[in-house]
């Protein structure tokens, strides 16, 4: 049973240092390898979690640097980069605490997996979409879990509102460090995100970000 990966990243800017929880499932064992120091790991269906300390950190920066780490499980490489952004309704998109405008040569909305390493290592803001109707599993997430690149996830969205809250709950249960972006097909020739809400009124901190497509990126 070939093992699966997820990644958890905490980044302290300030400090140069970041934390960083992998969890493996499968069956067996492997050997994982990060920064030189290599682990036995038995593994369950459950999750086997290691956790790892990093300092000095070099931080994914978007195109200014993006700089990526490689983590080992047996003989297969996973790649990924520590990073934090925010967003903000007036001021915009923020990049591990500095303000980062998106526009068309920095940005991608894509549902093409093979397409983000390369925006990994391009430093490129990616928008990952899901089939419109389509509610994605444990497992796809983790398989994407890994790129930095990927800042939202996303679904074509028809009816704003509803579609938003359906949206949100799903890829929020299923990972909560990311935003989730709405898109809605436009034949213009460029994309504006014109809403940023809080949409979950219980719990308050889920992100939704509606847009409109109008290209490959987006800005806002």
């Amino acid at each position: 049973m070939e093992s699966r990966v997820k990644f958890f990243t905490q980044v302290d800017n300030e400090a140069g240092i970041a934390s960083l929880a992998v969890f493996l499932y499968g069956e067996g064992s492997v050997v994982v390898g990060f920064q030189g120091e290599e682990r036995v790991v038995e593994l369950s269906k459950e999750g086997r979690r290691e956790d790892y300390f990093i300092l000095n950190t070099l931080l994914w920066n978007g195109k200014k640097d993006p700089s990526l780490y490689s983590f080992y499980v047996d003989d297969r490489e996973y790649r990924f980069g520590l990073r934090n952004f925010g967003l903000d309704k007036n001021k915009g998109f923020f990049l591990n605490g500095e303000h980062y405008p998106l526009d068309s040569s920095n940005t991608l909305i894509t549902d093409d997996i093979s397409l983000l390493d390369k925006s990994d290592e391009e430093g490129i803001v990616t928008a990952f979409l899901f089939p419109s109707g389509h509610v994605p599993e444990e497992n796809e997430i983790a398989l994407l879990s890994s790129h930095p690149s990927v800042c939202f996830w996303g679904y074509i969205v028809e009816e704003k509102e509803e579609e938003m809250r359906k949206l949100n709950s799903i890829l929020y249960s299923l990972d909560k460090t990311r935003a989730t972006i709405g898109v809605f097909e436009e034949k213009d020739a460029f994309v504006s995100i014109f809403d940023l809400s809080v949409v979950n009124e219980k719990k308050g901190d889920e992100k939704g970000i509606v847009a409109l497509r109008e290209g490959d990126g987006f800005k806002i």
